[in-house]
């Protein structure tokens, strides 16, 4: 059991505990009125869900032990996690299995797993929608048959940048004043 003393692991399981609560308590709310808020069941429905997902976090967490599962099956699990602890959690405030209205459940729990992939689909999303993905530019240069440990100039700017070799044949620019000596 070194799960239960690894802070990174109580870190990744105390999040999504979090998150699965927060999923499973939001369609409670529904459109109910503040004053009618159902706030026992919904408090009782978060922590229920809270414990199966850190129950559920035992059997291992991918983030902490270096899996890098593909987008679409982290994403399958974890609705297919939150669907299940959502189901769990509708047992609220029921004795017996005959007494779960299952057409609220199946709807609570069906809220829940959509809350959770919309999360996950956000969490994916660039910080910065207008930044677009880092570009290298590759430019090749043709230096004549005679320059080579020569000087090239290129202009840029106010200052006159040169194009040379170094010791090992690689193109270097240099952007002093003066060229370097060939």
């Amino acid at each position: 059991m070194s799960k239960l003393t690894d802070a990174t692991w109580w870190r990744a399981a105390l999040l999504r505990a979090l998150y699965t609560a927060l999923m499973i308590a939001v369609p409670y709310l529904g459109g109910t009125l503040i004053t009618a808020v159902p706030w026992l069941t919904i408090l009782s429905a978060g922590a229920l869900g809270f414990i199966t997902s850190l129950l559920t976090s035992l059997a291992g967490l991918p983030e902490t032990v270096g899996v890098d599962l593909p987008w679409w099956l982290a994403m399958l699990e974890r609705t297919a996690k939150t669907f299940a602890q959502a189901l769990v959690s509708g047992y609220v405030g029921a004795t017996l299995l005959t007494d779960v209205d299952w057409a609220v459940v199946l709807q609570f729990a069906a809220l829940s797993t959509l809350g959770t992939l919309l999360r996950l689909i956000l969490a994916t999303l660039p910080a910065d929608p207008t930044a677009g993905p880092a570009r290298t530019v590759n430019q090749t240069f043709i230096l004549p048959p005679d320059a080579s440990g020569g000087v090239l100039p290129v202009a840029g700017g106010a200052t006159t940048k040169y194009l040379g070799l170094d010791e090992s044949g690689r193109i270097v620019a240099v952007t002093n004043e003066d060229p370097p000596k060939p």
